[in-house]
């Protein structure tokens, strides 16, 4: 469905969170009258949603709610931002999606097309609405897409970069297969393009999802990420690890596959290169952050799977030792690829806190769990911690000791920042 749908139909917006607020503004702009509801709120909503024609539906609220299948049942037509906005630029859209890896890999691919000469925008759930558009509107948008943004699309974007698939949202969705079915929507309806890394797991999603797309596989005969942690070329061209500025093998992978796809949207290895040398990372993601205790403090605090745990673990030298900062709310996903890891790694020093924490400590001998992630953080920033390395990789979500991954990470920070020097 597109916005140039909406004319003469009756629309309501279920919620009114950031995405949905926009959505009014554009409306509004269109001469469209609207209804908001927001039904968990004020229960005669419900009645709102049944009247409309059309329901433009907030990313958060879950396909999971009986009032969601309710109105599909009953034939009412939802959409949403994600999908107005695609069925009307899909020959310009690049959407970066995946269990993890989404945001950094969105932000590397704009940087390289703009170091390149593309006329090139980053929105999405990286934080900017589609709808805030350039002036002249942008040749390439380069959108970050959520699997909630995801399952509502009826129209692929052009070029689909999956960066990985492993059990996320699973309260949301409802299963695991449901989440990669969601998830892989974004390749189901029409795309011309999927990029993906070295992965035969997700070659075989994306010929059964997408038999007729091109696919650019990460490899050997196009670009690689060797041991030593060098973006090596199929023709010889290496960037060494030193010159790639992010932290973790798992991290340039994903600027090796933006690399990929600046390429074969046009960017010459020239300016790829250097591209790729002046990026930045994004804030919370394997981020070094200020300490006052001699250790190497790092904020991974986006790292919300058990999986993004073991593949920041598996990033760092294995000559520094490691304290990890684990725990947060329980969703029920499986922690055994953390458990297995941890206890395969004693030398890491797992400091447990909330929920998940305690979980994974049960099925380790001798943890150490903490009543409250600060008092993990303490001891992480006491004389007691051998480690010289200090992560906070939490597996989980952080609601439940803190509003957001950003309240975690700000009390991580103040405690590095003022730990007592070592030594």
């Amino acid at each position: 469905m597109r916005f140039a749908d909406l004319p003469g139909r009756r629309v309501a917006l279920w919620g009114w969170g950031r995405e949905t607020q926009s959505v009014a503004t554009k409306l509004t702009e269109m001469g469209l009258a609207f209804d908001v509801a927001v039904p968990d709120q004020e229960p005669g909503d419900e009645a709102v949603l049944r009247a409309a024609d059309v329901v433009i539906k907030s990313p958060g609220l879950p396909i999971t709610s009986p009032l969601y299948a309710s109105l599909t049942e009953a034939g009412v037509a939802i959409t949403s931002l994600s999908d107005l906005w695609i069925s009307e630029n899909a020959g310009r859209t690049v959407a970066v999606t995946g269990s993890k890896g989404k945001s950094t890999t969105s932000a590397a691919l704009c940087h390289l097309l703009v170091a390149g000469g593309v006329d090139a925008s980053l929105r999405g759930n990286i934080g900017t609405s589609v709808l805030t558009e350039t002036s002249p509107p942008s040749t390439v948008v380069v959108m970050e897409l959520s699997s909630y943004q995801a399952q509502s699309l009826t129209v692929s974007p052009r070029v689909v970069l999956l960066t990985s698939l492993f059990p996320e949202h699973q309260t949301w969705h409802g299963s695991a297969e449901a989440y990669y079915r969601d998830k892989l929507n974004s390749i189901r309806r029409g795309v011309e393009v999927v990029a993906i890394p070295d992965s035969d797991l997700l070659a075989a999603r994306v010929s059964e999802e997408a038999p007729a797309a091109e696919v650019l596989r990460m490899g050997p005969a196009t670009v690689r990420v060797d041991d030593a942690g060098d973006i090596v070329w199929a023709d010889g061209t290496r960037l060494t690890a030193v010159e790639v500025p992010v932290i973790g093998r798992h991290q340039v992978v994903n600027v090796a596959l933006a690399a990929m796809v600046a390429e074969h949207l046009g960017v010459e290895r020239p300016a790829l290169l250097d591209g790729i040398r002046t990026f930045r990372p994004l804030e919370h993601r394997m981020e070094r952050v200020p300490s006052s205790d001699g250790r190497t403090w790092i904020d991974d605090s986006l790292a919300t799977a058990p999986e993004a745990v073991v593949a920041s673990l598996s990033a760092l030298s294995a000559e520094d030792r490691v304290a990890v900062l684990v725990g947060g709310d329980d969703r029920g996903l499986d922690v055994s690829p953390l458990v297995d890891y941890l206890a395969a790694h004693p030398d890491v020093i797992p400091l447990f806190s909330g929920p998940v924490g305690r979980r994974v400590a049960e099925a380790l001998p001798d943890a150490r769990v903490f009543v409250s992630f600060v008092e993990a953080a303490r001891w992480a920033a006491s004389a007691e911690n051998p480690a010289s390395v200090v992560l906070l990789c939490p597996g989980a979500p952080s609601f439940d000791e803190f509003a957001s991954y950003e309240h975690k990470s700000a009390a991580f920070r103040e405690i590095a920042a003022t730990a007592y020097p070592i030594g």
